[in-house]
C-alpha cells in the first residue's frame, strides 16, 4: 500500500514537473511567434502598400514620408534605439539633448531610407530561424526579403517587448546592423566635436 502512493506521489510529480516545463517551453515558443507574426504583419503591409502606391510615391516623397511615418514609426522603439546609439553618451545626455536626438535620429533615418525602400514593393517575405535571446521579452525575427525581379535579402530584426505590442530596436540588413553602424559613426563624432554638435548636424541636414 505503501509503495502504491509513493509510486502515485511520484507519478505526480512528475506530471507537475513535466507540464510546468512545457508551459515554460510554451511561453518561449508564444514570445517568438507573437513577435514574428507581429514582424511579418508590419513588413507584409508595407510592401504591398508599396506597390499599390509606387507611382504616387515616387512622384510625391511628402506622401511616402507621410506612409512610413504612419505605418513604420510606431513599430520603431526610437528611446531603445538612441540610447543602443549613443551608448555611453546617452548616461550622460540631458533629457532635453535625449530628445532632440531621437527626433533628429528619426528625421535622419526617414530622409535617408524612405525612397530607398521603393525597391521592395510587392517583395514577398518569408519568415526564418527566430528565435528568443536570453533576456525575457527578447526576439530576434529573422526574415527573407525577395524583391520582384531582384536578389533575395535577409532582414533580421531585434525586437522587445511593450506592453502588448513588440517594437523593433534594431534592423539588421544582408550582415550590416543599423545599430552597430550608426553607433560607431556617431560615437566617433562625439569624440571629436561633442553630443550638441552631432544633434545640431543631424537638425541641419533634416531641414
Amino acid at each position: 500500500m505503501i509503495y502504491q502512493k509513493l509510486t502515485r506521489y511520484t507519478f505526480l510529480l512528475f506530471v507537475l514537473a513535466t507540464l510546468q516545463l512545457g508551459i515554460s517551453a510554451w511561453a518561449k515558443g508564444s514570445d517568438v511567434i507573437q513577435a514574428e507574426n507581429r514582424v511579418l504583419s508590419v513588413t507584409r503591409n508595407i510592401v504591398k502598400d508599396l506597390e499599390l502606391n509606387k507611382g504616387r510615391y515616387q512622384a510625391d516623397p511628402a506622401a511616402l514620408n507621410a506612409m512610413i511615418k504612419q505605418r513604420i514609426l510606431p513599430f520603431i522603439d526610437f528611446e531603445a534605439m538612441g540610447k543602443l546609439t549613443l551608448g555611453k553618451h546617452w548616461r550622460t545626455a540631458s533629457p532635453s539633448q535625449r530628445s532632440r536626438f531621437i527626433n533628429a535620429y528619426r528625421e535622419m533615418l526617414i530622409r535617408s531610407y524612405g525612397k530607398s525602400m521603393l525597391k521592395y514593393a510587392g517583395a514577398t517575405i518569408k519568415p526564418g530561424n527566430s528565435a528568443a535571446k536570453s533576456k525575457p521579452g527578447y526576439v530576434t525575427v529573422r526574415t527573407t526579403v525577395i524583391p520582384k525581379g531582384g536578389k533575395s535579402v535577409v532582414a533580421n530584426y531585434d525586437v522587445r517587448k511593450k506592453g502588448n505590442d513588440w517594437k523593433a530596436y534594431n534592423v539588421e540588413i544582408a550582415g550590416i546592423s543599423l545599430l552597430t553602424n550608426f553607433r560607431t559613426n556617431f560615437t566617433r563624432e562625439i569624440s571629436a566635436k561633442g553630443l550638441d554638435a552631432l544633434i545640431a548636424r543631424l537638425e541641419k541636414t533634416n531641414k
